[in-house]
């Protein structure tokens, strides 16, 4: 069950990569109360994780749709973050703070 969701993501995002019309929220971010944990949003729609302790990245996907991006991890497990001028806000009211790139 689990493998058939995680391939309905892939094919979904696979589909939806080449729709995007703004690429604004591509990049970097810092988790505002855990700097040192960040996320990184991939142009190929997959995302990184990196928490506090390095060993432990975690990868999956996501699909934007309008303002909000739906990230799934390869258990399958959804969060929907919505896009902001400033970075990503989780439905859990966690702020991504974008990393300036130089």
């Amino acid at each position: 069950m689990r493998f058939e969701l995680f391939a309905v993501v892939m094919l979904l995002t696979s589909l939806s990569s080449g729709c995007l019309s703004q690429d604004d929220y591509i990049g970097t971010y810092r988790l505002d109360k855990t700097p040192s944990k960040t996320l990184e949003i991939r142009e190929d729609g997959t995302y990184l994780l990196v928490p506090e302790a390095s060993g432990h990245t975690q990868k999956g996907v996501y699909i934007k749709r309008g303002t909000t991006l739906e990230v799934t991890n390869v258990l399958g497990f959804t969060s929907v973050m919505n896009i902001t001028d400033k970075g990503l806000v989780e439905d859990n009211g966690d702020r991504w703070v974008r990393v300036t790139q130089k």
